[in-house]
């Protein structure tokens, strides 16, 4: 199982079968599974593209494996 603590910055892994603390991992910015796009964007890319706009070099770097969301994080869903 997952939890996510978008106030704290933590993700946590619980395996229920066995006894044992969770595992956890700290970021710079955690969103929950039902975060809106939005929210994501003002938070992780607003200022850079705003900087990209005033002439700067910007990246935006999405990493992870094959088919776990990328491109639905970086582009959205069909509305």
């Amino acid at each position: 199982m997952v939890e996510v603590d978008s106030k704290n910055n933590q993700i946590f892994l619980i395996r229920e079968d066995v006894k044992e603390q969770p595992k956890s991992f700290s970021f710079d910015c955690v969103f929950a599974p039902d975060a809106l796009q939005s929210l994501i964007y003002e938070q992780s890319a607003f200022s850079l593209v705003e900087n990209v706009l005033d002439g700067y070099n910007g990246t935006i770097f999405a990493y992870g494996q094959t088919g776990c969301g990328k491109t639905h994080t970086m582009m959205g869903g069909d509305t």
